[in-house]
């Protein structure tokens, strides 16, 4: 089996396998492994299982040291070995690029926005047998670190700086404006194939804005590989389709999206959408 059906079928496993089951940091890289022709993802696998062998010694370490068995603890031994030890940051300079939020080039560099590190550091507690979910904010990903009913939510951009309420509060109202409150629906920890799926899209956006319509596409459909029950990427799939002038195909995904969408204004435009492709047939 060469690199690319490998690759492939690894996606395809992923289908199956409940949301606390997947391998975060597998399937992240599964995700990016077919735009790098040539280049194993292998020494990328070994490198989240060392990151979270050493976070689970530091933790070791500093309980022998008489620390206590803490969430704080468990938080003091990511940072340690995740911004300590292997320096990640957020990359302010080139946050919107493709090698801010693919993987590998995330691991390559030492450097990512702000979803791709929150991604390294849960995979990373995940293997050690912590609990960490992520956190969607207002432009802004975080984490949130949860042990014996205490829960801590940080921000792996700021080198794991502990986020109070006033600070949440903050965030919130710099992204939308000083109306914005907090709402209950930031505090929803997102599962595995949902935080995948947000670093996703954040590559196919910039496919899009590059005008690469043709990978922007490929990486809707290895989206849909993973999340087949998401109805909104076969709207993705038809419109990028109608751009490559792959018209059959877009008629194919838009009827099958009408069929799935709930709103139906969504309906509607999808219809326009499509009608205008059946003129051109």
């Amino acid at each position: 089996m060469d690199a690319d059906a490998k690759a492939i079928e690894s996606l395809k496993q992923y289908a199956g396998v409940s949301d606390k089951d997947i391998d975060l940091g597998g399937l992240a890289l599964a995700m990016v492994a077919l735009d790098h022709d040539g280049i194993s993802v292998d020494r990328y696998v070994r490198h989240f299982q060392k990151m979270s062998d050493e976070a689970r010694g530091r933790y070791d370490v500093l309980i022998c040291d008489g620390a206590q068995d803490d969430a704080g603890l468990r938080l003091a031994a990511l940072k340690y070995t995740l911004s300590d030890i292997h320096d990640y940051r957020v990359d302010d300079i080139r946050h919107e690029a493709l090698e801010s939020a693919d993987i590998m080039r995330v691991i390559d560099r030492a450097k990512g926005c702000s979803s791709a590190l929150c991604l390294l550091y849960i995979d990373v507690a995940r293997k050690a047998g912590w609990l960490v979910e992520g956190l969607n904010f207002p432009n802004l990903f975080l984490c949130r670190l949860e042990y014996e009913g205490v829960r801590l939510i940080f921000d792996p951009s700021q080198q794991c700086k502990v986020l109070e309420a006033h600070e949440l509060r903050a965030i919130v109202k710099n992204a939308l404006g000083e109306q914005a409150e907090l709402s209950t629906d930031y505090y929803d920890g997102l599962g595995a194939r949902e935080i995948v799926i947000h670093l996703c899209n954040h590559l196919k956006h910039r496919r899009i804005a590059m005008g690469d319509y043709c990978n922007a596409l490929n990486m809707v459909l290895r989206m849909r590989m993973i999340v087949p029950d998401e109805y909104r990427l076969l709207l993705d799939a038809g419109v990028l389709c109608a751009r490559l002038n792959r018209s059959k195909d877009a008629v194919e995904y838009l009827n099958e999206y009408i069929t799935q969408a709930p709103d139906v204004y969504d309906r509607q435009e999808a219809e326009l959408l499509l009608d205008e492709l059946l003129r051109d047939l």
